[in-house]
């Protein structure tokens, strides 16, 4: 979930597409997990697109390169 948040916010059916195989509630329960632990932020866009959006804190987006860290070693 962090590492599709790098790209910049997203709605939640761009992340629950970019993740096959991932339910709704599962998703959901993460999503409250990471904005509890202050890894995300959920904020409404203005009109017109009016929409809800997740994009990373200050703290989470600092973790951007454990996780490309990470990635690179799981496909290493």
């Amino acid at each position: 979930i962090v590492r599709e948040l790098l790209l910049g916010a997203r709605r939640f059916g761009e992340i629950r597409g970019a993740l096959e195989g991932l339910s709704a509630n599962i998703l959901t329960q993460r999503l409250e997990g990471l904005e509890k632990a202050g890894i995300l932020r959920r904020r409404q866009l203005p009109s017109p697109a009016n929409a809800r959006v997740y994009e990373l804190t200050r703290w989470g987006a600092a973790l951007e390169e454990p996780i490309f860290a990470l990635s690179r070693w799981a496909a290493g």
